[in-house]
């Protein structure tokens, strides 16, 4: 009789191993903080990154609009050139320094970018204008900081 207490002991240690690793998750979970989801905000613009790499100072945003300006930003801030074919014709880049991109608006004749502020960062945006709802010759990106009534 002992015998089968024994053998029956052996099958159920693997099953009461993983039970506690269940209840450890479930622990650690409930401990974790939630995550908050990334809404949009209305007449959000498309756009995509393609460069963050580290830099000191203020938060500041560049906009280039041409070639020659492409490759000065990247110069000036020593960094290497992209593999994307920035094409000034349809498209309009944004360099931004110090900040994280975390939403944007338009509105009128500007484009706001929502940022938080995150030392030594550099953020390379790329917005294409056919999205943009305003001449893309007049258009105008502003900062604001999250942290800051929004």
């Amino acid at each position: 009789m002992t015998r089968l207490v024994v053998v029956e002991a052996r099958r159920l240690l693997p099953i009461a191993v993983l039970f506690l690793m269940l209840l450890a998750v479930s622990i650690y979970d409930s401990l974790t903080g939630t995550t908050v989801p990334v809404s949009t905000q209305p007449n959000a613009v498309p756009y995509k990154t393609l460069l963050a790499t580290s830099l000191d100072n203020g938060i500041r945003a560049q906009t280039v609009t041409s070639l020659d300006m492409w490759v000065t930003i990247h110069d000036v801030l020593g960094l290497p050139l992209t593999d994307h074919d920035f094409d000034p014709q349809r498209e309009v880049a944004v360099f931004l320094l110090n900040c994280q991109l975390r939403a944007t608006r338009q509105s009128d004749d500007r484009v706001e970018l929502i940022v938080s502020s995150s030392k030594d960062t550099v953020q390379l945006l790329i917005f294409d204008k056919a999205q943009l709802n305003v001449d893309p010759q007049t258009v105008r990106f502003t900062v604001a900081e999250k942290d800051k009534g929004y």
